[in-house]
């Protein structure tokens, strides 16, 4: 026999142990892998018993269609509600305003549940499986509330306001906005928004000013809630949320004004003795001093009716 003959022949029984050897080697590597693959089967989505404790595991959100995805959120919600509220596990519960967060966070901002739920099951399923304390668990549900409403702004100034400023009152209309919200600002002008800050018989003459403020009286200083300001004008008060600080506007006429935190936003005449104050009164036509405030348009969702005082 050729040694070519032979290299063929040795050859072709080579690839045929290899051939029949495969499958057994597959079959083998096979099982291997499904061993490795051995856990513990997931539950269905929804309520499930873990040891005495009665959890919530998470439907895969994100491969749902949208109306589905939804109706899985509100049917999550409602089990939420009840097991804060004590009706899921006796004695259980949230109380006052950390049950107030707690919801506030949720019902403002439902897809955070998608978020919330799987972190949610395993700290259930660690006291279910005794490896957490109840209490432990209740801490955090306490406090989830308030760390996922920290920074929101749930009143955004969005609507018109339209209102009349009382002269002989300091601040007014405290109108709470929103961080980057931007309003516009105006005011009664010169030809109907007269007005003097003094007593007549304490002046030389009639002196009336209008929402810009007294021209002779640039800096009120003492006579006037803010001491830099002209006595008289209209003025605007911004406090930030948190009470970390306060700030004044000019407002004369008109301001327009983005807000720099959340906050809120009064208004009152730079004055700080009232009851003196008064219209002028042509002929009986008394003036007045109107108030407006605009978000920009694509802001803009309601208008509140104007409020007579």
């Amino acid at each position: 026999m050729s040694s070519k003959r032979t290299f063929v022949l040795i050859l072709l029984v080579l690839l045929a142990v290899c051939f029949l050897a495969t499958p057994a080697l597959a079959k083998k590597k096979k099982k291997k892998k499904k061993r490795g693959e051995e856990e513990i089967t997931p539950p269905p989505a929804g309520e499930t018993m873990v040891g005495d404790w009665k959890c919530y595991y998470s439907p895969d959100f994100g491969s749902m269609k949208q109306t589905d995805r939804l109706m899985a959120r509100s049917e999550a919600l409602v089990y939420l509600q009840d097991f804060v509220t004590g009706k899921v596990m006796t004695n259980f519960k949230l109380q006052g305003e950390s049950l107030m967060q707690f919801e506030n966070a949720f019902l403002g901002r439902p897809e955070l549940v998608e978020d919330f739920l799987p972190t949610n099951f395993e700290k259930c399923k660690a006291v279910g499986e005794g490896k957490m304390d109840p209490q432990a668990y209740l801490e955090y549900l306490k406090n989830l509330g308030w760390e996922l409403e920290k920074g929101q702004c749930r009143n955004p100034l969005t609507f018109e306001y339209h209102n009349f400023m009382d002269i002989q009152s300091d601040w007014q209309f405290k109108l709470h906005i929103c961080k980057d919200d931007q309003i516009l600002i105006e005011t009664t002008g010169e030809r109907n928004g007269q007005y003097t800050v003094q007593a007549q018989e304490r002046l030389h003459k009639s002196k009336f000013i209008t929402a810009q403020g007294d021209p002779d009286m640039l800096e009120a200083g003492e006579a006037g809630l803010v001491g830099d300001m002209p006595l008289g004008a209209v003025i605007m008060r911004f406090e930030a949320e948190d009470e970390s600080y306060t700030k004044y506007f000019y407002v004369g006429y008109s301001l327009e004004f983005k807000a720099p935190e959340h906050g809120y936003v009064s208004f009152a005449i730079n004055d700080n003795t009232y009851f003196d104050n008064k219209f002028r009164d042509a002929s009986g036509a008394i003036d007045y001093l109107g108030i407006d405030i605009y978000p920009p348009a694509d802001q803009e969702n309601t208008v509140q009716e104007s409020l007579v005082p």
